[in-house]
C-alpha cells in the first residue's frame, strides 16, 4: 500500500462499524468521492448500485453512501442484502458507473467494510482508489453541492436478487 493511502486496503476499507473509518460521516464523504469519480465525462448522471449483507450496519452506511451519492446529482439503485458477486454481476448488466458492496465477509460481526467495482464489475484500480481516498480528504474539490432538481435519487431495485439468480443459473 503506497504512502497515500491509509483508508483502503487489499479489499476495500474494514474496520468496526462506527468506528474510524467505517462511520457513517467517511461513507457520505465516499458516496460523493465515487460519484464525482464515476461521472467524469460522463454527459449522463452517475449511477451507482449499493448492495449489502445482513449485518445491522449495512443499513447505517447504505443510506450514508446513498446520500452522499444524491448530494452530487447521482442515481443510486439499491438492491438490499445481496452477496458480493452479485454486486459485480448488477453493476455491469444494470450499467451503473460503480457498484459498491457493504460486507465484512467472514470478519467478525461488529466489523463491516465497503468494496467499490467499475462499470466493468470488477475492483477498482489502485490509482482509482487513491483518488478517491483523496477527495475524502480534501471534499472541496469536489465542487458544489447539487441543489434543487439536480439533487439525485435513490430507488429500491426490486429484483436485484432474481436478476442473480437468473444470471448464476
Amino acid at each position: 500500500m503506497s504512502s497515500s493511502r491509509s483508508l483502503f486496503g487489499t479489499d476495500g476499507i474494514r474496520g468496526v462499524a462506527n468506528v474510524h473509518p467505517m462511520t457513517p460521516e467517511l461513507a457520505l464523504g465516499l458516496g460523493r468521492a465515487v460519484t464525482f469519480v464515476a461521472g467524469r465525462g460522463k454527459r449522463h448522471a452517475p449511477r451507482v448500485l449499493i448492495g449489502k449483507d445482513t449485518r445491522l450496519s449495512g443499513y447505517m452506511l447504505e443510506t450514508a453512501i446513498a446520500a452522499g451519492v444524491t448530494s452530487m446529482g447521482g442515481r443510486v439503485l439499491l438492491c438490499g442484502p445481496v452477496p458480493t458477486p452479485a454486486v459485480a454481476h448488477l453493476t455491469v448488466s444494470m450499467r451503473a458507473d460503480a457498484g459498491i458492496v457493504i460486507s465484512a465477509s467472514h470478519n467478525p460481526y461488529d466489523d463491516n467494510g465497503i468494496k467499490i467495482f467499475g462499470e466493468d464489475g470488477f475492483k477498482l484500480p489502485d490509482a482509482a482508489e487513491e483518488e478517491i481516498e483523496s477527495l475524502i480528504r480534501e471534499p472541496e474539490r469536489l465542487g458544489d453541492r447539487r441543489t434543487g432538481p439536480a439533487i439525485g435519487r435513490a430507488v429500491k431495485l426490486e429484483d436485484s436478487r432474481g436478476r442473480y439468480v437468473a444470471f448464476v443459473k
